[in-house]
């Protein structure tokens, strides 16, 4: 047990250096203390100083008490610096920035014509990743959510290149089986519909970053069943009923570009999506590396980000400085 003697010995050192510090504090708070405040702390410390002098453990303990209390009420703010404040705020700020990045919204930038018409090189987007659930910071976990539906614009890491972010349509869920006819996407046999919509003139960047080159191609609008979509018979009106029966959860419309000459003839069909994972193309068709490549590949759906909802960006050729600069036009557009 320590000596009792040496325990009111420097806890009467301590109370004494409390009470230098409270008067310095106070004398330093100038202005920014009321002269009642100032006087009451000083009278505080007197009294510290004294029961301290004296040595009466009660009296100490009471004064101490006494300078405790105004110490939290008035000196304790004069304390900080307001710099300091300043960082921890920005510092606060950065934080909350960081935590919504990594599980609510996050910016991407399109580097290229793959997803064109949709989304252009230049563009830059929204990424919803609560989209399919919260994804727990720094792992593929995700509690909760919905898996990506057809037709969903997500954003993903790719399988075939770990740490490269890319942005496709998904165009086959589980148990779907992708392909394409003289250019018509089909699922489980059944023709997704697509119209003409004339032509389009845009920039085309290539899907590796290469030279900026401008092209014109066939726009179509195609509507992409998001339901379960049962195989069915060719006859035309068994293939309209089961694209009406997985319309039915609702339907993708968007626009799909083809730039080559002639019908490529057929692609596909592509092996079955595995479960937890996903089928994906590009709008722009004839421009995209996507799952039709090297044999066909799935996308994981531990592997995708988010949904892209928005574009809150663009700049590039059609912009509004000589041809070029901010897109105006696609300020806000939501991605459908």
């Amino acid at each position: 047990m320590a000596d009792p003697v040496r325990k009111l010995a420097r806890t009467r050192r301590e109370a004494r250096r409390f009470a230098a510090d409270a008067r310095a504090l106070a004398t330093r708070g100038g202005k920014r203390l009321e002269e009642r405040v100032r006087e009451a702390v000083e009278a505080a410390c007197d009294e510290v100083e004294a029961a301290a002098k004296e040595g009466d453990p009660e009296r100490l303990s009471a004064a101490l008490r006494a300078l405790d209390a105004l110490w939290e009420q008035h000196l304790a703010r004069l304390g900080r610096s307001p710099w300091r404040d300043y960082a921890e705020v920005m510092l606060l700020a950065v934080a909350a920035a960081l935590l919504v990045r990594a599980v609510a919204v996050e910016g991407y930038r399109i580097p290229s014509g793959s997803m064109a018409p949709t989304l252009l090189a230049g563009d830059r987007v929204l990424v919803w990743k609560l989209g399919y659930g919260l994804r727990v910071p720094f792992t593929r976990l995700r509690l909760g959510g919905d898996p990506p539906r057809r037709g969903d614009v997500i954003v993903f890491e790719n399988p075939r290149a770990p740490g490269l972010a890319v942005v496709k349509r998904v165009a086959g869920v589980p148990g779907d089986v992708v392909e394409l006819r003289d250019e018509v996407l089909l699922v489980n046999g059944v023709p997704q519909p697509r119209t003409p919509d004339g032509d389009l003139a845009y920039e085309d960047r290539g899907e590796e970053g290469a030279a900026a080159r401008r092209e014109t191609c066939r726009r179509y609008r195609e509507a992409l069943a998001r339901g379960p979509l049962a195989p069915a018979d060719a006859d035309p009106a068994a293939l309209e009923a089961a694209w009406q029966a997985g319309a039915s959860a609702g339907v993708a419309n968007h626009e799909v570009l083809q730039c080559r000459g002639a019908p490529l003839g057929r692609e596909g069909p592509w092996q079955v999506v595995a479960p937890g994972h996903v089928f994906v193309l590009g709008d722009n068709r004839d421009r995209s590396a996507d799952s039709r490549g090297a044999g066909g590949w799935q996308v994981p759906v531990d592997r995708v980000e988010g949904r892209v909802t928005r574009v809150f960006f663009s700049w590039g050729a059609g912009g509004a400085i000589a041809g070029r600069g901010p897109r105006l036009d696609r300020l806000l557009r939501q991605v459908e």
